[in-house]
């Protein structure tokens, strides 16, 4: 009689071991439906504030034909504008749709490309954790300052800085994780990218 008490004890009991490839996918999976959510809420984000932009100045023009300017429009849909210009690119980085010369990168072997790839990482990161960094110092000495006839403050859209290097610095180290150094930069699919 063989005992069968090892650490299948363990699976009987409904645990599963933590370190079993079922558990892996799991968690992968479970990641991957927090990372849907997250840009399915940037989408609806962006959504929104561009069609806020769109209501704002439709509003003002209106209130202008009708002889009752809407004073506090004009910032409004610079407002709203400038966060959906902010979330918009975002997605754009998210899959690689950003406009690009790639004349040289394609003319070249695959070694050359993957260092011009380390090269524009290593000047792109650096340059968006300053703009965090120093975007928050930026947005906190507006936050006292008046968004014009709103009565919101003008730290609404300085945050936009801050905010938008954070979001792109998350988005390239997904594609640099999901893709490699590479892809990192590069359309998803190169089939619809349009020569300008």
């Amino acid at each position: 009689m063989s005992d069968n008490t090892g650490d299948s004890g363990a699976h009987r009991d409904g645990g599963q071991d933590q370190g079993s490839p079922s558990a892996a996918t799991g968690r992968r999976g479970a990641g991957a439906v927090l990372w849907s959510i997250y840009d399915r809420l940037e989408t609806v984000l962006t959504l929104v504030a561009l069609s806020a932009t769109i209501l704002t100045v439709l509003i003002a023009a209106v209130g202008r034909t009708a002889g009752m300017p809407v004073r506090s429009a004009p910032q409004l849909a610079l407002l709203f504008l400038i966060w959906a210009i902010i979330l918009g690119a975002d997605i754009c980085l998210k899959k690689g749709e950003h406009i690009r010369v790639s004349v040289i990168a394609d003319s070249v072997p695959s070694v050359i490309r993957r260092i011009l790839a380390a090269l524009h990482l290593l000047l792109i990161v650096p340059f968006l954790v300053f703009l965090a960094w120093y975007g928050f110092d930026l947005a906190a000495g507006n936050w006292q300052r008046q968004l014009g006839a709103t009565g919101l403050s003008y730290g609404l859209i300085t945050l936009a800085l801050p905010v938008g290097s954070l979001l792109f610095l998350v988005s390239i180290a997904r594609r640099f994780f999901s893709y490699g150094l590479d892809a990192t930069l590069e359309p998803q699919d190169h089939h619809l990218e349009s020569p300008l």
